[in-house]
């Protein structure tokens, strides 16, 4: 036999091509640094560092999608890609969206959607559960990458009592927008349009305050026209009968504090002095309240639990905003309608009971307290607190604890990635005592928050339980609850969705076990992001011991940030926008029997300055974005294996089959309930 020949330097190296997608979120996305990348393979060798270059072509712009051809060591289809920039300014980061290498018929895709700032690291695409790893090289890189990120996703400092965020959901190490990690930023089309929904509501202000001088508020209807410069023609006209009992009862059990009361069936609220007397003319058939309690007819909204204790709020020139710490009971009557029956402002105290037999104005205007304390804690308590501060800690930990491989961080990033940002600002500009928007409304914001997060317990965002514990489930007995039905419809949907994903990699209750990421992760959130403060978890465990705690968990995050959040904020403007319908709060304290005249009605009412900052507030945060990403879409191919695409494109068909049955259903309606249309839901918490 003849000796065998050696290899040349040439037959050692390998052609490679590159693929390059820049992304297009943000008018920076592009860089002019010279990116280099480094291929590793299965057995830890690696090429030399090779730029990535056309000749006379400007690559990695905007949108771009660039091919590169390069000759390489060959180290086989590479494992994992490092990625360097040399760069031609301070801040000349990249944001790249994937990486596709290709080598003798076969290729492999790195998906990033991160901004690269100096040098990264990633692997191949297929997610994949720790335990799983073998290569050594795999299993030091997923700990490297997870020491950056727990460096770059930062926990904020513990505070002091009275400082901003004590007792609270524990957010980002960052007091301004542009302290955070990049990856945390807005895209460009969602900070134009806040922009230029900012820019429409603070001209419709002026208008509206010049116009005051001239024209002040003489009567309810008067209100109509501080919304009426930014009106826009995807709001809901405000009913005719907004004043009726029907109207308002309709605005609560469908508008936007969806679960603001419970179904009552023995003893009512301490403090709520109704009694059977008080009410009886009121009650069909000649039915007593026990009997219609039992039959589940009667529900109340006791906003007084919330309240009590709770500071107000003062204007600019020292006087107190009002909020009554309101108790109201509602009625599903002979003809299926919700309606409210009995208010009381000042619980224990009966000169302070009203009932819908009492005079006209003095009716009236219990319903006005009562819709302004619900205000108060739709906006402080349902929006803020249960969507978005809940669900920032959530964020942190699955960017600080989880690596881009993970199937948990895929799973949940779309979902999760603007919650910080968003907040950020409003720690800045919404939440501070003596803000325009915070003083606009009765109840401070971190006053009401603090208080509801003592008692917090992460089963409260768990919408089918909540709608079991609150008695309000059934839909013979409580009908018309259109967002009860298509909440529990879409929340099977993302649950099925969610189960197919977490299933497909955790395939027994030991895989679960055995994540010791995973596990990390769930006692980031209970410790470090709920229990930072007082060393309560509030029902987040601190491990997981089976899948179906994860699905569980899972969903609850994905409905949170999108569908809840939905329902309970892009209806703002609809709600808001005709003050006396739906007060943030009131100028005088609430009225006993016999004293309500229309005079002390429009006295009681915000004045104009106050209302229109609530008009303004309500229309910002109602405008979605031109380029918004609703459910069922994922324009960031997080997931590269086949069969979760096959999956995510079967939860896509399964939200169009639901958003046809809701259409179908609201042809019928007088009222239509849009709120929970897979097509008005974002992905994530957008503004």
């Amino acid at each position: 036999m003849g000796k065998r020949q050696s290899k040349t330097a040439n037959d050692l190296n390998a052609k490679y091509t590159i693929v390059v997608r820049t992304g297009d979120a943000y008018a920076d996305s592009n860089t002019d640094a010279d990116v280099t990348v480094m291929l590793i393979g299965q057995d830890g060798s690696a090429t030399q560092w090779k730029k990535l270059d056309n000749f006379l072509v400007d690559d990695f712009e905007k949108g771009q999608v660039n091919t590169f051809y390069i000759i390489a060591k060959d180290v086989g289809l590479p494992i994992i890609l490092r990625i360097k920039l040399k760069k031609a300014g301070a801040n000349d980061e990249w944001l790249c969206n994937n990486i596709i290498v290709k080598y003798e018929g076969k290729e492999v895709e790195f998906p990033i959607y991160d901004w690269i700032e100096d040098q990264d690291e990633v692997v191949a695409g297929k997610a994949t559960l720790p335990q799983n790893i073998t290569n050594p090289y795999l299993k030091s890189q997923r700990r490297q990458e997870i020491e950056r990120h727990q460096s770059r996703f930062r926990w904020c400092p513990r505070v002091a009592k009275g400082e901003m965020g004590w007792g609270m959901p524990r957010s980002i190490n960052g007091t301004k927008y542009n302290e955070l990690p990049k990856i945390f930023r807005q895209s460009e089309s969602m900070t134009r349009n806040r922009k230029d929904a900012r820019t429409a509501a603070k001209l419709n202000a002026l208008v509206q305050k010049f116009y005051g001088v001239f024209s002040p508020i003489d009567e309810i209807s008067d209100y109509h026209r501080l919304y009426e410069k930014i009106d826009r023609e995807t709001s809901l006209k405000v009913p005719d009968d907004w004043d009726t009992d029907e109207g308002m009862g309709r605005s609560t059990l469908n508008g936007v504090s969806q679960i603001a009361f419970f179904r009552c069936q023995d003893n009512l609220p301490s403090g709520f002095d109704v009694t059977n007397d008080d009410i009886s003319k009121l009650l069909s058939n000649g039915a007593t309240l026990q009997e219609e309690m039992q039959a589940g007819k009667i529900y109340v909204s006791d906003g007084s639990k919330y309240l009590t204790g709770v500071p107000r709020n003062s204007t600019a020139d020292g006087f107190q905003i009002e909020c009554a710490n309101s108790i109201c009971m509602f009625y599903v009557n002979s003809d299926n309608k919700f309606v409210p029956i009995a208010i009381q402002l000042v619980p224990g105290d009966r000169d302070y009971l009203f009932t819908a037999a009492d005079s006209k104005e003095d009716w009236m205007l219990a319903k006005m307290y009562y819709k302004c304390t619900e205000t108060n804690i739709h906006q402080w308590v349902y929006h803020f607190l249960y969507t978005h501060g809940i669900m920032e800690p959530v964020a942190i930990a699955v960017f600080r604890d989880l690596p881009r491989c993970h199937p948990i961080y895929k799973l949940l990033r779309p979902h999760l990635k603007n919650v910080v940002s968003i907040n950020t600002d409003g720690r800045q500009t919404l939440l501070p005592e003596g803000g325009p928007v915070n003083n606009a409304i009765a109840i401070p914001a971190l006053g009401l928050g603090a208080k509801v997060f003592e008692t917090f317990k992460f089963e409260d965002l768990i919408i089918p339980k909540v709608i079991k514990k609150y008695g309000v489930g059934d839909a013979e007995v409580l009908p018309g609850f259109y967002y009860r039905d298509d909440a529990i419809q879409l929340w099977k949907i993302m649950e099925k969705y969610v189960a197919n994903v977490v299933n497909y990699y955790y395939h027994c209750d030991k895989d679960i076990q055995e994540d010791d990421e995973l596990q990390y992760w769930t006692n980031d959130i209970a410790m470090e992001g709920f229990a930072w403060q007082d060393s309560n978890t509030r029902g987040m465990p601190t491990s997981l011991e089976t899948r179906e705690q994860l699905i569980e968990i899972c969903t609850t995050v994905m409905f949170t940030s999108s569908a809840q959040h939905a329902a309970v904020n892009f209806g703002q403007f609809d709600a808001y926008k005709f003050i006396p319908s739906m007060p943030a709060g009131m100028r005088l304290p609430p009225h006993k029997k016999g004293e309500a005249t229309m005079k002390r009605i429009l006295d009681s009412l915000p004045g104009q300055e106050l209302s229109i900052v609530y008009v303004v507030f309500s229309f910002i945060l109602s405008t979605y974005s031109e380029k918004e990403v609703f459910i069922g879409n994922y324009p960031e191919k997080l997931f590269t294996e086949e069969a979760v695409q096959n999956i995510q494109e079967s939860y896509k068909s399964d939200l169009d089959a639901f958003t046809e049955g809701i259409k179908q259903r609201n042809e019928n309606l007088e009222f239509p309930y849009n709120y929970l249309l897979p097509e008005r839901i974002p992905n994530y918490i957008a503004i």
